[in-house]
């Protein structure tokens, strides 16, 4: 009995892609329990905005900063358009913990191994081309940092720009109407990405007047998705001012055009390995990816960030490598379907293969030893002890808790830091009785001001230091 092909295809990649969810999902909750998420403040905002929508009373207490606003307390005030939130929310609705977003987040993001194999096999017509293909997916050596930053909602559209490419290369409507919805919902960034994909050559030739319609609504929709929807939300709700304070970030002052160029080839070369390449087999899908290598590379952010504490900014860079990695892989098709005429062209198509693999396999292994220098905030001797108090925090407890410690504390209504005025509470460092546990690190923060408030150090660590008033928990 002859297996399909397709099924044996499908069962390969799927596997892959529950293999690689298992895989991170299994590292995401091990670097939770060991206090070494990609920046604990901002999945303690993520927690906690799930948390007062589905549990709590709409309040925030934990509000991240942007130069045009800042979050909250309501959480109808956001700083940026996120829609897919609300679809996500039943999820954590039946699971309220902060660990339910590291795994919507690494189940997630895997789905782009088979919109991978999709998109390679309606572009090559070849089962073998697209598995391998989708083998060298895993290898891209930013993939890595960017399934390992905890919950964000850029870095759930990989699957979805990959779908879009396909749908509109194959004027397929529903598939394509399903990528940029997902688009659209992961944040505004995106628009942007769905409006250019209106320069997105389809795969066969077509007439005019079909290619203008295609073009008019994909321009159109992101344009308008932009204008206003996100910067008619953010004149509603942050403020008359948030659009040109937004606009602003952007025009400041930028890098000079040699070290954009040296930052975009370290970020090309270790970051992305063979899929530039591949890239320039497939120009029409290629040049969308330029601007948003450039404005990364200009001064948003850079490789060489990997080794410090602002490794979690790496999230700047999911628009880029979204759209590198669909050029890449409509490349590798194209070049694949090239030599597929020629005379030893599945050679060349395997000499190819192992020159990429070897390519992206020296920048993942570069992109890995720069974050062996990401610093360990919370000492291993800590981490037990931190667990062991933290859940004897009742959940109306108010807590005040340095920026490392506040993910696990942030399913409660009062959260509070200390780093950041704006992340102060009201009177600090005198704190009212709200407030019954600290999870503090010393470094500039004296315990005995707090000891002479009620509180007394229930533990003493070298990275932590627990203070809590009695009747607390």
């Amino acid at each position: 009995m002859a297996i399909d092909r397709r099924v044996v295809s499908w069962m390969i990649v799927a596997t892959l892609t529950a293999g690689l969810t298992a895989f991170t999902t299994v590292q995401a909750l091990h670097r939770y329990h060991d206090l070494r998420t990609g920046w604990s403040w901002d999945l303690a905002y993520y927690n906690q905005w799930f948390w007062a929508l589905t549990e709590g009373d709409g309040v925030l207490s934990v509000r991240p900063l942007a130069s045009y606003g800042t979050e909250g307390p309501s959480i109808w005030k956001m700083n940026y358009l996120a829609p897919i939130r609300f679809i996500l929310a039943p999820i954590y609705k039946a699971f309220p913990d902060p660990r339910t977003l590291l795994v919507i987040q690494n189940v997630m993001f895997w789905w782009l191994i088979p919109a991978a194999y999709t998109l390679v096999r309606s572009e090559s017509k070849s089962e073998a081309v697209a598995l391998s293909a989708v083998a060298l997916v895993p290898l891209t050596p930013l993939l890595w940092p960017l399934v390992w930053n905890d919950f964000r909602e850029l870095q759930l559209v990989f699957p979805f720009v990959l779908w879009a490419v396909q749908g509109v290369r194959s004027r397929r409507v529903r598939l394509t109407a399903a990528g940029v919805a997902g688009m659209l919902a992961c944040r505004q960034e995106f628009a942007v990405v769905v409006a250019s994909l209106a320069f997105l050559p389809a795969r066969e030739p077509e007439d005019l007047s079909r290619k203008a319609v295609w073009r008019l609504v994909l321009f159109d929709v992101g344009l308008i998705w932009l204008l206003f929807g996100f910067f008619g939300y953010l004149k509603l709700m942050v403020g008359s001012y948030a659009p040109e304070r937004y606009i602003d970030q952007f025009t400041g002052p930028k890098a000079s055009i040699p070290q954009t160029l040296e930052t975009a080839g370290d970020m090309l070369w270790n970051g992305a390995g063979g899929w530039p390449f591949f890239a320039a087999f497939a120009p029409g899908a290629g040049i969308l990816a330029l601007p948003w290598i450039w404005s990364l590379c200009n001064g948003r952010w850079a490789l060489r960030l990997l080794s410090g504490e602002s490794w979690h900014h790496v999230r700047y860079a999911a628009p880029m490598v979204s759209m590198l990695l669909a050029a890449g892989l409509v490349g590798y098709a194209q070049w694949a379907n090239w030599l597929s005429r020629r005379w030893g062209g599945m050679f060349a198509l395997g000499l190819s293969w192992v020159l990429a693999a070897i390519l992206l396999t020296t920048g993942l292994s570069e992109v890995l030893t720069r974050m062996e220098g990401i610093p360990i905030a919370v000492g291993k001797a800590d981490v037990e002890p931190f667990w062991s108090f933290a859940r004897q925090v009742g959940p109306d407890d108010g807590v005040l808790a340095a920026y490392e410690f506040t993910a696990p504390l942030s399913s409660r209504k009062l959260l509070c830091s200390y780093i950041m005025d704006a992340n102060k509470p009201r009177g600090f460092p005198q704190l009212g009785p709200e407030f019954q546990w600290m999870f503090i690190r010393g470094k500039g923060l004296d315990p005995q001001i707090f000891v002479k408030q009620g509180f007394t150090i229930v533990y003493s660590g070298e990275t932590l230091i627990i203070l809590r008033r009695p009747g607390a928990g």
